[in-house]
């Protein structure tokens, strides 16, 4: 409870700490997602992984040391005692060393059994001259760890790509959300001075009464418009909102006043034609995939040999005063083992199955790769296309502010209709409504071209726009 109780009053100082700008730039919120959002703290774990499985696999050529005691005894008569431990060392060549110490004794002792006084020592090795020798399942499960690490890399890549790709979306919703609710709120406060002008001429005759109701229509149009822009502002602030967190653990809100930069300053700029990278993390993803098949498949071949095992251990006494000068070449043991399928079903039917998976797997990458490619070109015919489109917007809006400020004029001037004045600040609102639109486009394409060629999100150096 002390604990927890120091973990409540600290976390206000904490979330202080934490304070989100005010002005929140879009690096700035996908720095913060990539920091802190659980799926990127779920994607640092797959590191973790990786080198526990690494670790796990590099165990199988740990050295250990073993003992074996099996004794009888029965009324009285010690039947015998056998006693063996030693140490056994594995190597990545398929040679295993071995050092041991055999004491046995007893009255019914196996005279294979039988050894000096004082025990008896081997020191040896054992190899596999068919099967095994230039490769085995220990040598495969280490090669495949070592590629799950770099696969885990890439696929905590992926993960983390996706993440601020689907983040970016978000934010360039809320960012042209803020845009169009400060459109109609100026929309909203000149269709207010407009109508209360037009009361007031109304009442002194200067504009006939009806005109009262087609301002008043008017700014109720503006208002519930206002309305709207203001619920697609509050669903894109929760949807933002669903992203920012505190070291994956502790959710954070963005303040009321929260902005994005004006979209005067976004940039909105042509990119270069790139091909797809070969680093991508899917592509470099896949083809990890097709090197775990090529393991598998260099491990099944070998499987097609046969099994044939040799060992020798040299022999010295264990109670010799001079141990090397007593050792003779002529004490020791041997042994070898032998054993091959006569059809090798088993191990063909493995063998073409893994070749099937790794045709597949090659068609796949390179699927993969024109895939990802169609997507690169899609995305920068996109943004580069919106370029365009958006200098278009911009001019019509800069036009049509022109032509409303002339119909302003006029109709001070009383050489101009209520209506065409509205007519003119409608096709106003919507230049500016279809601007917004088309930056948040560009944008959203942008994100699509980096994603789709695999760049990491945000820039490493944290600041300026993503390219």
């Amino acid at each position: 409870m002390k604990y927890l109780l120091v973990l409540f009053l600290s976390l206000p100082l904490y979330l202080a700490a934490q304070e989100l700008p005010t002005v929140l730039r879009e690096d700035e919120f996908l720095s913060l997602v990539a920091e802190h959002h659980p799926l990127a703290v779920r994607a640092d774990l797959q590191r973790d992984r990786a080198e526990a499985v690494l670790r796990q696999a590099r165990g199988g050529f740990d050295p250990y040391l073993y003992g074996d005691l099996a004794q009888k005894y029965f009324k009285g008569t010690r039947y015998y005692s056998v006693a063996e431990g030693g140490l056994s060392v594995p190597t990545w060549f398929g040679v295993q060393l071995k050092a041991a110490y055999e004491r046995n004794e007893g009255y019914y002792l196996n005279p294979e059994h039988t050894v000096p006084e004082g025990g008896l020592f081997a020191a040896g090795l054992s190899v596999s001259l068919g099967q095994g020798l230039l490769f085995d399942e220990r040598r495969a499960e280490l090669r495949r760890a070592e590629v799950f690490q770099r696969a885990s890399e890439a696929e905590r890549q992926i993960q983390l790509n996706k993440l601020l790709f689907d983040a970016g979306k978000l934010y360039w919703d809320w960012a042209g959300a803020q845009g169009a609710v400060q459109v109609y709120a100026e929309a909203v406060e000149l269709a207010t001075t407009r109508y209360e002008f037009v009361v007031e001429s109304a009442r002194l005759g200067a504009l006939p009464a009806i005109d009262t109701l087609e301002a008043g229509i008017l700014l109720q149009n503006r208002e519930l418009g206002l309305q709207t822009a203001r619920l697609d502002l509050a669903n894109a602030t929760a949807a933002l909102n669903a992203f920012l967190w505190i070291d994956g653990v502790v959710p954070l809100e963005l303040e009321p006043t929260a902005r994005p930069p004006e979209p005067a300053s976004v940039e909105i700029a042509p990119v270069a034609v790139l091909p797809t990278p070969p680093a991508h993390p899917l592509i470099a993803q896949q083809r990890l995939n097709l090197e775990t098949y090529e393991i598998d498949q260099r491990l099944q071949r070998e499987q097609l040999k046969p099994r044939i095992d040799v060992s020798y251990n040299a022999l010295m006494a264990g109670n010799a005063d001079r141990p090397l000068e007593d050792y003779s070449a002529g004490n020791y043991k041997w042994g070898v083992t032998f054993k091959q399928s006569l059809l090798l079903r088993k191990e063909r039917g493995k063998l073409q199955l893994t070749q099937i998976k790794l045709s597949e797997a090659r068609l796949k990458l390179s699927d993969q790769i024109a895939d990802l490619g169609a997507q690169v070109v899609q995305a920068e015919s996109e943004v580069n296309v919106t370029v365009s489109q958006y200098a278009l917007a911009r001019r019509n809006a800069e036009d049509y502010e022109v032509l409303l400020a002339g119909e302003r004029e006029l109709f001070q001037a009383g050489e101009s209709s209520l209506f065409l004045v509205n007519n003119r600040e409608v096709s106003f609102i919507e230049a500016n409504l279809k601007q917004l639109e088309l930056m948040v486009k560009h944008r959203k394409a942008r994100l699509a071209r980096n994603f789709a060629l695999g760049r990491t999100f945000p820039p490493a150096d944290g600041g300026g726009p993503i390219e």
